[in-house]
């Protein structure tokens, strides 16, 4: 008799939302290899507590009590069950419990609305731009990586200001509140700060990074670093330089990188990271892993393969760039897939990197590809 309990976050969940189930059991019961599987319903599971066939996810539970989580990207609307069992087995340590998965809706993608830039040297000019930002002003900078520069545009293109003269190939940049801009300068191994009237500030991280790619500012005031060399995002005072603690929790290859404006980050990992595939991990303000986007590598469900830049608009929407296959992915942060964009007509993407969002919700992508910034607009 099952003497244990299992319970589920919720009894229904949209596809690519993550599905929680806490678990208890006597500690006489307890054992490493305890484990919760999920099965289709009516399909494989153990429903005699023997084996009928191969559940389609599942996680090892080794304590008398605890949760586990499951993302539901991978698993096709429908009924399932979640199993508790024993050692390895099929024999029941509580209840199985009956969820359901439902459709995502459908979603119109984002809307071509206009570019600016060309390949060259001179103003409006890039050489493979990567990583940009909006900064509070509605200003657009963008780390035009071949010239060696950043240079920040109005947002139908004009030249603002550009930065020049200290960098080798940067590849991400972010700006304060204050307006003060930070460079990811990946082929100096270092991230330098400027004043918001564009005054050298200070430099963070020499001698300590290696190939930085992203950078981002967290709502606590700290200067977050994907130090990709060495599988960590590194974090730093901004009014001292002095190095904080490190995030390294699940942390595979880290990519561009953005503040979840309540003092956590989401951080792209381009190689293996939540549940053993590319996604976008959520990470709370002390630098725990507390959800992810994007797991999985086929884009029928939302999947990433080799995913580089995220941005965030206010309605919990996530816009992450798929440079390998030319697109950008629209997920909800909490989970599920929505669209892909990008893929076709005058707003075609080639390689595309860095993307942000503006107050108004216009998605600006680095079309790397083509040295251009793209415009997109939220459909109606």
């Amino acid at each position: 008799m099952a003497t244990g309990t299992l319970v589920s976050s919720a009894p229904s969940v949209e596809q690519g939302e993550l599905i929680s189930f806490t678990y208890t059991t006597p500690p006489s019961s307890v054992t490493p290899a305890n484990w919760v599987g999920l099965y289709a319903d009516p399909g494989d599971g153990p429903v005699d507590q023997t084996y009928v066939g191969p559940s389609t996810l599942w996680d090892y539970t080794p304590l008398a009590s605890g949760t586990v989580s499951f993302s539901t990207g991978s698993l096709g609307p429908g009924n399932y069950m979640a199993f508790y069992l024993a050692d390895d087995g099929y024999a029941w340590l509580a209840e199985p419990v009956r969820f359901v998965v439902r459709p995502t809706p459908q979603t119109l993608p984002p809307v071509y609305q206009g570019a600016f830039g060309r390949s060259g040297r001179g103003p409006v000019q890039f050489s493979s731009p990567a990583g940009l930002t909006v900064d509070a002003r509605g200003q657009i900078w963008v780390a035009d990586t071949g010239n060696d520069r950043v240079q920040a545009f109005t947002r139908d293109g004009r030249l603002v200001r550009v930065l020049a003269g200290r960098f080798k190939a940067p590849q991400a940049v972010a700006v304060d509140h204050a307006g003060n801009v930070y460079v990811a300068d990946t082929g100096n191994n270092r991230v330098v700060a400027y004043s918001w009237w564009g005054g050298f500030s200070r430099e963070y991280g020499a001698g300590q990074l290696d190939n930085p790619r992203g950078v981002a500012i967290d709502t606590a005031g700290r200067l977050l670093v994907s130090d990709t060399g060495h599988q960590r995002v590194a974090r730093f005072d901004t009014r001292t330089g002095k190095a904080l603690t490190d995030i390294t929790e699940k942390v595979s290859s880290p990519q561009g990188i953005v503040s979840d404006g309540a003092g956590g980050a989401w951080i792209v990992q381009n190689g293996r990271a939540a549940g053993g595939n590319v996604a976008v991990v959520h990470y709370s303000g002390d630098g725990k892993a507390i959800g992810s986007i994007g797991g999985g590598r086929t884009s029928e469900f939302g999947g990433l393969a080799n995913p580089a830049g995220i941005a965030l608009n206010a309605q919990g929407d996530a816009y992450v760039t798929v440079p390998d296959h030319g697109w950008v992915a629209q997920f909800r942060t909490t989970g599920p897939y929505r669209a892909e964009f990008g893929t076709d007509g005058p707003g075609a993407l080639s390689f595309p990197l860095g993307v942000a969002v503006d107050a108004q919700g216009r998605i600006f992508v680095a079309d790397t590809g083509n040295d251009r910034i793209v415009h997109f607009g939220v459909s109606a």
